[in-house]
Parts: C-alpha cells; structure tokens; sequence
C-alpha cells in the first residue's frame, strides 16, 4: 500500500519515473484519489517548468534583472504579511 510519505519522499527527490511500472501506477492511482499528494504533485511540477523556463530564459539572454516591485506592490505585500501574522 503507497503511504503519502512514499509518494513525497519519490516526487521530491525526482525517483518518481525511475519506479519500475508496477510501483508507479499505485503511486499515480494515489496522487490521483489524495487531495494533498495531488496537490503537492501539482507543486513539484510547477517548480519544474518554472526552474526549466527561468533556465531557457537565463540562456537565451532575455533576463531582465533590472525588474523591482513598485512601492505600491511591496506595501500591499507588507499589509499582506502583516495580516497573515
């Protein structure tokens, strides 16, 4: 039986898809049917495509590092922060 601790410890250290075939369709049946495991799935892959994109961003040379928040969106997360305490 796939245990949520299982499908994290594969899905964070990228062993997912190294399973062999019959460990991998219970942990996929499990992200599937688990709220959190799907959710955390849905995390790690777009940790993933967004490491990917900022990686062909970097080599293409379009980054603009000189991008800053205005002051009006750092007050807005400041209250935000704030308010979540």
């Amino acid at each position: 039986m796939i245990m949520c601790r299982q499908v994290a410890k594969a899905l964070g250290e990228h062993h997912y898809w190294e399973l062999p075939w019959y460990r991998r369709i219970p942990m996929f049946v499990h992200i599937r049917l688990c709220i959190m495991c799907g959710k955390y799935h849905q995390q790690v892959v777009d940790m993933q495509q967004g490491v990917r994109e900022f990686l062909r961003h970097e080599e293409a040379g379009d980054l603009d590092t000189g991008q800053h928040l205005s002051s009006e969106a750092r007050d807005r997360i400041a209250a935000e922060l704030r308010r979540a305490q």
